[in-house]
């Protein structure tokens, strides 16, 4: 299973559907997660059937912030179970006996939502005990060595980093580029984090052993 995850950052300009459809046709992904659409669910069902994805679960923007989907193809089983601006979380049935979870990740910006947001995230783990992948936008970094600069943890990252580290999840693997955000400044003032990544669980991980992203 190919699973696509892009932060748009709107989806109203013919030129950022067009950059979507050509990841699209050069990664051939069963499943797409898309951050910051920006358009509404008019818009983006339109969008989704041009590229042959006939499934869909639609977090709308609010204003001209946010916007967060989830779609897959006709050859996927899945069933959402739980839709936020923040997590959108689905059943995966793609291997015999027990489903696992997918949960795209659209992490908050402030320190007090990404505290409920991972204590949430927390007791989603003890409600389901099967295997389990977060992928997505995290908005916060796991350790120093995933931001340009000498700054360490903030405190929502130390918040995220705990939750994982509490639900034993275990970072999947990456190629390309190292840092997926930049704040596009340069010189001195620019720096670059990876606040995008994929982590799983123990049990999915024995499921999925060459997972990569």
């Amino acid at each position: 299973m190919i699973i696509l995850a892009w932060n748009c950052r709107g989806l109203g300009q013919a030129s950022a559907i067009r950059d979507l459809r050509a990841l699209v046709q050069s990664s051939k992904p069963d499943c797409l997660i898309l951050m910051e659409t920006k358009v509404n669910e008019a818009s983006m069902t339109r969008i989704l059937r041009n590229m042959s994805f006939s499934n869909h679960v639609y977090q709308p923007p609010i204003g001209l912030s946010g916007g967060f989907c989830v779609a897959w193809r006709e050859c996927v089983d899945m069933e959402p179970v739980n839709l936020s601006k923040n997590i959108i979380s689905l059943l995966v049935f793609s291997t015999p006996g027990s489903p696992w979870r997918l949960s795209a990740i659209y992490g908050p910006c402030n320190y007090a939502a990404k505290r409920a947001f991972w204590n949430f995230l927390s007791t989603e783990a003890e409600r389901f005990a099967g295997a389990w992948l977060l992928l997505g936008d995290f908005n916060g970094i796991y350790n120093r060595e995933d931001r340009s600069t000498n700054r360490g943890l903030d405190g929502g990252s130390r918040i995220m980093r705990e939750a994982l580290d509490n639900e034993g999840m275990i970072s999947i693997p990456s190629s390309g580029f190292f840092y997926t955000w930049s704040n596009r400044r340069r010189g001195r003032q620019q720096v670059n984090s990876r606040v995008d990544r994929g982590v799983a669980n123990e049990e999915w991980w024995t499921w999925f052993p060459n997972a990569n992203l």
